[in-house]
């Protein structure tokens, strides 16, 4: 089995990061062991950017089995005055050929309606001393290129088709140089090992790639529709419950949800205490669709109580809603969850306990933005990144702390003191504060 490891993510002009790089600490001889690494900073400095960065990253990868459009331009992804955003991706791979290093480049701009790609670039690097970085495929609005050979290499047919699958690319919304289409072409072009590695990013890596983005799950939780982010051996994905009441969902989603809900109960019990799931079958009966559906509802069972499911706080639910990916991250090496806010809702001490599980015992990879402090108390400082006020420089790491060190302590000081590379806290006076809630008080009391 391939193994798939995100070693770092640069951007550039992505919403409010000018430039930002976050690198985490994992190589080859660390491989099995989890990443939880915490990402920090004031509202609006650039966090949620980051997740963003992963969604696009996962769009761009959907390609290669479905259509999956880039977002709309009303999301306003590219930083405002300028025309391109980028990102710059690098990944650890281990298959049956050895260890490689991949890096995916893609520029994105935007018309009237959505992003699109104005430039991919995916290489590799065999994980030897002296091995030199190889394309395997690049293309720009002008040219393709794969491997070393470019458009006026290639025959006439095959000149031709990659132009329609640049043309239909563009068309879609979608990567070139992950779509769907272009495989054939690829095949009869890349080796055996080039193809793999191909695989093992569009389809390995990103099969298992959750993100779970607040901007995405908060309207849902609104409508009081709970969104199951979904890691099974055949199901990936989100399902949203409706809470409102008895659910109807085509047979296929309803058994998905089962499997979840019959592998979140043995972890449920002991991070909340006597609370499981129980379903409540209804009726079968047929959807608007034409497909066969199941009605019901999930129960919250403590002791001999039932209840209603959307009856539980909303911290409760949000660990019922990510429990299934949080499980995944424990065990599965290839597992990358992204979780915006993770904090919310959630018992800081409870918090604290689950990451602190995950990070000694578990195998993948969780990246996650958090307001909560107590994090930093219970994770390395190796695995914690703070934003910035420097737009040119918007992530980094505290310097000068030592193993004795309380993270939290010495950020909080950073905030108060400086005494960091860049400053973390653009700072705000607490007498502006008073002077400023008096005077709106009296202009429109």
């Amino acid at each position: 089995m391939a193994i798939i490891k995100i070693k770092k993510i640069n951007i550039q002009n992505l919403r409010n990061v000018r430039q930002g790089e976050i690198v985490l600490a994992v190589n080859f001889e660390t491989f099995l062991q989890a990443n939880v690494v915490g990402l920090y900073g004031q509202n609006g400095s650039g966090k949620t950017t980051i997740v963003d960065a992963f969604s696009l990253l996962k769009t761009l990868l959907s390609g290669w089995l479905a259509e999956v459009k880039l977002p709309s331009q009303k999301k306003r992804l590219i930083l405002a005055g300028e025309q391109t955003a980028s990102m710059d991706v690098e990944f650890l791979v281990q298959n049956q050929f050895g260890t490689f290093f991949v890096n995916y480049y893609v520029e994105l701009q935007e018309d009237q309606q959505r992003l699109y790609t104005t430039l991919e670039r995916l290489t590799y690097r065999e994980n030897t001393k002296g091995k030199r970085s190889k394309i395997l495929v690049a293309v720009t609005e002008r040219d393709v290129q794969i491997r070393q050979s470019k458009l006026d290499d290639l025959s006439e047919q095959a000149r031709i088709q990659l132009l329609v699958i640049q043309q239909l690319a563009r068309k879609q919304y979608m990567s070139f140089l992950f779509h769907k289409d272009i495989k054939t072409l690829l095949q009869e072009r890349l080796s055996e090992l080039e193809m793999q590695l191909l695989q093992n990013i569009a389809v390995d890596f990103s099969r298992d790639l959750h993100v779970v983005n607040t901007q995405n799950i908060a309207p849902l939780f609104e409508e009081r529709m709970m969104p199951f982010s979904i890691h099974l051996e055949k199901t990936r994905g989100l399902i949203p419950y409706d809470l409102n009441g008895p659910a109807l969902l085509p047979e296929d989603a309803f058994y998905a949800l089962c499997e979840v809900i019959e592998q979140s109960n043995q972890v449920l019990s002991a991070i909340i205490p006597g609370l499981t799931i129980k379903i409540n079958i209804i009726t079968k009966q047929m959807m608007d669709s034409g497909e066969q559906g199941i009605r019901f509802e999930f129960l919250s069972q403590r002791g001999e109580q039932e209840l209603p499911l959307r009856t539980e706080s909303e911290g409760i639910l949000k660990i019922i809603s990510i429990l299934s990916v949080l499980i995944a991250v424990y065990n599965n090496p290839n597992a990358c969850v992204v979780i915006d806010e993770l904090d919310s809702g959630v018992f800081e001490y409870l918090l604290g306990e689950l990451l602190t599980v995950i990070d000694e015992d578990g195998k993948g990879q969780l990246i996650f933005t958090s307001h909560n402090l107590r994090v930093l108390e219970v994770l390395a400082i190796k695995n914690l990144w703070f934003t910035t006020t420097n737009e040119h420089h918007r992530y980094m790491q505290l310097k000068g702390i030592k193993e004795v060190n309380n993270a939290r302590d010495v950020y909080l000081r950073a905030i108060q003191l400086g005494g960091q590379e860049e400053e973390i806290y653009k700072e705000t006076k607490t007498f502006k504060i008073k002077r400023a809630f008096r005077k709106a008080g009296v202009q429109h009391d």
